[in-house]
């Protein structure tokens, strides 16, 4: 599930970037690496106050917490839009995408020009 709610950081970013193919992975992929962070710093508090408290080792389930974490976060992410880490490594990246557009654009212009 992707989440449109952005808000672009960038006023020079056309809005038809975020519209693009190559803007809806992008975001996916923000997405993604939020949600894999805050998994990983969840799990490493949870170890961490196990080895304080001493009740770390012998824990048979301890596969399946961390694969329930791994769904928790990504659930918040999907439901919630995470804590907006996500939106500004996403903002920006698609500046990023809007220049290269705009090179790609500029150069079929000259190329285009070239051959006329």
């Amino acid at each position: 599930m992707i989440i449109n709610n952005i808000r672009t950081v960038n006023t020079n970013i056309d809005p038809e970037i975020h519209k693009t193919a190559e803007a809806q992975q992008l975001q996916k992929s923000c997405q993604q690496f939020e949600a894999i962070l805050w998994s990983k710093l969840w799990k490493d508090m949870r170890k961490s106050a196990l080895s304080i408290s001493g009740s770390e080792s012998g824990r048979p389930f301890q596969q399946m917490e961390e694969l329930s974490l791994e769904m928790t976060t990504d659930d918040l992410i999907q439901r919630s839009g995470g804590a907006g880490l996500w939106k500004v490594l996403y903002n920006s990246l698609a500046g990023k995408l809007a220049a290269d557009k705009d090179a790609q654009e500029l150069r079929e212009a000259n190329e285009k020009e070239l051959n006329s």
